[in-house]
């Protein structure tokens, strides 16, 4: 394993990714979007179906490792699997943890969720991210904006969970070993702020055996919120939101464990199946 962890994950997570190859189709690329014409997109199609066909997408919001092969290769199998445009955003311009290791949190502090009074060159708030996003694929792709999930890992859990507190439309969201430690970075809350989007968001999070004990089933603050939220009235168990633990795992399995690994192996195609049978009911 990995002991170059960044320092908003817990203790023995998972470090910077393996290269291993993607499964990247002749379909999928990249384009450059924004008002600064900077933020690099990654979109996988399904090689299925007629892409004027495809009404629904997936907005992704990476870790601290940004754009890397398993996670091409995660969002082509969700794009065959959903019949949908998965869409991942380098948020962080091609930068990464393994080039801000001495300044950190300062870096990461250059991509808050929304923009102070004063925008500065290097600051790239999220929130501008998102609707840079939503509005290319409502003109460019023709998704209409209510018809957009979203999925993170690490720190893209945090960021898509503060969109959702603030009022983008996702219809669900998905977050893989989530990193909520950043809202108390930007002075926020985290449980406050998993309160405001539980409430218009259905949410579901796998989290790693050394993840922090409030998102914890059954008792942690975060899994309570999830697992009590109104989403989850007359519907199915495994389609309700709700915090699902994976013990044996640590922090980052999900996107950067080790898959030659069994168990992690294992425990990562359980999260990847879980996650995706939620989507496919809320979407």
């Amino acid at each position: 394993m990995s002991t170059s962890r960044p320092p908003c994950c817990p203790e023995g997570s998972w470090g910077t990714p393996l290269r291993t190859p993607t499964t990247k189709s002749p379909n999928n690329g990249r384009v450059t979007i924004g008002p600064r014409d900077d933020l690099e997109l990654y979109i996988a199609e399904p090689d299925t179906v007629d892409p004027s066909s495809i009404e629904k997408a997936i907005l992704v919001f990476t870790d601290v490792y940004g754009f890397q092969s398993r996670l091409f290769a995660i969002c082509d199998a969700l794009a065959v699997d959903l019949g949908c445009l998965v869409v991942v955003m380098d948020n962080f311009r091609g930068e990464t943890m393994d080039d801000h290791r001495d300044d950190f949190f300062e870096w990461t502090g250059c991509h808050p969720y929304a923009c102070g009074e004063k925008e500065e060159k290097n600051v790239h708030p999220v929130e501008k991210d998102v609707a840079a996003c939503l509005d290319y694929l409502s003109k460019d792709l023709g998704i209409n904006p209510s018809n957009v999930a979203a999925i993170g890992f690490c720190w893209g859990v945090w960021a898509l969970t503060k969109a959702c507190a603030m009022g983008t439309p996702f219809r669900c969201a998905v977050g893989f070993h989530p990193s909520l430690r950043f809202e108390e970075m930007f002075g926020g809350d985290v449980v406050a702020m998993i309160k405001m989007a539980a409430r218009s968001t259905p949410l579901f999070y796998c989290v790693s055996g050394n993840d922090a004990d409030y998102l914890k089933p059954p008792n942690g603050e975060v899994s309570v919120v999830l697992s009590t939220s109104a989403h989850g009235d007359n519907v199915d168990e495994k389609f309700c939101p709700r915090c699902v633990e994976f013990p044996e795992m640590v922090h980052g399995w999900v996107s950067r464990g080790d898959t030659s690994v069994s168990n992690v192996k294992d425990d990562a195609e359980k999260a990847l199946n879980l996650a995706t049978d939620f989507l496919r009911h809320w979407m």
